[in-house]
């Protein structure tokens, strides 16, 4: 018997606090904070590793050429607390390893923000930026103290909302109803196979009406030093896999097809990196048995070993990370497309906040 279902009653107890949360807000008796330009919100209900920062890097590119843009999370991770503009040589500690991610893919194209008190981000964002058109919330989809004018809701292919349970039993951070805030759904990490009677399986559990499949695919490899690319060398003797993000199981397999010999060296999610964690790294690096070995991790964990001490360390071996990228279908994407640029140029003019 799964041990955390043994934590169902007080699953029960903390789904039954969302639902009056919710009931509350719904019902406007907690007030929500409604931004007059466009706000696009990307959530989910689980605890994390459901993409929303290539997600978030898509809608972006989707948008830049036409668009001012500015995005706002909590920086999750980070050391610093109150509202921070990102720059491309912040440190990870102090702005979260996501926000950093996107500045440094996208520089001055976006405005880039970390503020826990989301409504306070956004009325400094919006201030302090006549020309912008919208701001993209990454990871707001509880924070109901501001009303996103379009909610995008995440869900992992492997492990959908729908099969799981409330906190702590389950990964669910409110009861699965709260799926009916969102104007779109996305199923991510899609195999590429994906058939259309599966897809309509899954749509028949969903009470939204725009359900749509995304999949993932990966770049080609970077080296740490100095993000150059460089393409694996045909099938590598090993490879030695560091990650501290939720969900490695994709880049597991990805790189397991890359070599005869996967090493993982696994932290949790948004994990700190150390110098103590680094011994660990050289010594497993050193151990592997072949000569034609690399080390790859994860496009967010490369943002977390550039400080400097962690740079002295690990300059000599050859450490890479590999970027992540999302793909839709063409239908899924002709629809995701118009619904956002619908949205965006319905809602861009006016200015100003209430």
């Amino acid at each position: 018997m799964n041990l955390r279902l043994l934590l169902l009653p007080f699953s029960f107890l903390y789904g039954l606090v969302m639902r009056v949360r919710n009931f509350l807000y719904d019902k406007d008796i907690f007030s929500s904070y409604s931004p007059s330009l466009p706000v696009i919100c990307i959530g989910n209900l689980s605890v994390g590793g459901t993409g929303k920062t290539p997600h978030t890097e898509y809608l972006i590119r989707l948008l830049k050429e036409n668009h001012r843009i500015a995005t706002l999370s909590r920086g999750y991770g980070r050391r610093t607390r109150g509202f921070r503009y990102v720059e491309t040589n912040s440190p990870a500690s102090a702005c979260g390893d996501e926000p950093l991610q996107l500045k440094k893919k996208f520089g001055r194209d976006v405005i880039i923000c970390v503020d826990e008190d989301r409504e306070h981000g956004i009325r400094k964002i919006f201030h302090e930026h006549s020309d912008l058109d919208l701001i993209i919330l990454d990871d707001a989809f509880q924070h109901r103290n501001v009303r996103a004018g379009l909610n995008i809701l995440l869900s992992d292919y492997t492990t959908p909302y729908y099969k799981d349970h409330v906190l702590p039993a389950g990964n669910l951070r409110e009861v699965k109803s709260g799926v009916r805030r969102a104007d779109v759904v996305i199923i991510t990490k899609c195999p590429a196979g994906l058939t259309e009677e599966e897809k309509k399986k899954i749509k028949a559990l969903i009470p939204v009406q725009d359900v749509l499949f995304s999949t993932i695919s990966y770049a080609l490899p970077r080296q740490l030093s100095d993000d150059r690319e460089l393409p694996f060398p045909g099938l590598l003797s090993g490879i030695l896999m560091l990650s501290g993000i939720a969900n490695n199981k994709p880049l597991k397999a990805f790189l397991g097809a890359q070599t005869r010999q996967l090493t993982c060296l696994e932290f949790p999610d948004h994990h700190d990196y150390t110098t103590a964690d680094m011994d660990k790294l050289i010594a497993g690096f050193e151990s592997m048995s072949e000569k034609n070995n690399i080390i790859v991790t994860s496009e967010k964990d490369a943002m977390r070993l550039k400080s400097p001490e962690i740079v002295k360390l690990i300059s000599k071996l050859p450490v890479f990370y590999v970027p992540i990228h999302i793909e839709f279908s063409k239908d899924d994407r002709e629809r995701f497309h118009q619904i956002i640029i619908r949205y965006v140029d319905k809602n861009k003019r006016g200015g100003g906040i209430h």
